[in-house]
């Protein structure tokens, strides 16, 4: 499901446009993920949270001793760093390591025409999201919580 906007930034080429952004319904956590999964396999939803809960501070320690983490059906995990340059390999130092991040690179299958397709958005469909309609009783946006915006509840900080 996607909603509409249009941007307002300070860029004269996108300024005034309309674009679509995903709206997300829900957080799903590891307790209802560790369900779901039960209802998948023959391993029991507390055998998965121990699993799942062991997984985060395993791939950190695996991460940090520069090792790529590979997941079937999930995808790659690896360290990446910025920096910045130096005159020289003499003069590059670990001070010029301006910051560690995450990269992710899904898994993805190749198609019969050689394209590649990232597995989490292959047979992906997009609508969307309906608007709400106005009450006509209350004056209200027609979501009953009288806030006055059309975001769905869940989605609200």
């Amino acid at each position: 499901m996607y909603r509409k906007y249009q941007d307002q930034s300070s860029n004269e080429a996108k300024n005034g446009k309309w674009y679509g952004r995903v709206v997300i319904s829900e957080t799903v956590e590891i307790e209802q993920l560790a369900a779901k999964m039960q209802d998948n396999c023959t391993v029991k939803r507390a055998d998965i949270l121990a699993v799942l809960s062991e997984l985060g501070p395993t791939m950190r320690d695996l991460l940090q001793d520069s090792k790529r983490v590979r997941i079937p059906y999930l995808g790659a995990f690896k360290l990446g760093i910025s920096t910045i340059g130096a005159e020289s390999e003499e003069k590059f130092t670990n001070q010029n390591v301006k910051g560690v991040h995450v990269l992710f690179q899904p898994s993805s299958h190749k198609l019969a025409n050689g394209n590649r397709v990232k597995d989490f958005v292959d047979d992906c469909s997009v609508m969307e999201l309906p608007k709400k309609k106005v009450a006509q009783n209350t004056g209200g946006t027609g979501t009953g919580d009288n806030t006055g915006t059309d975001e769905p509840i869940e989605n609200r900080p």
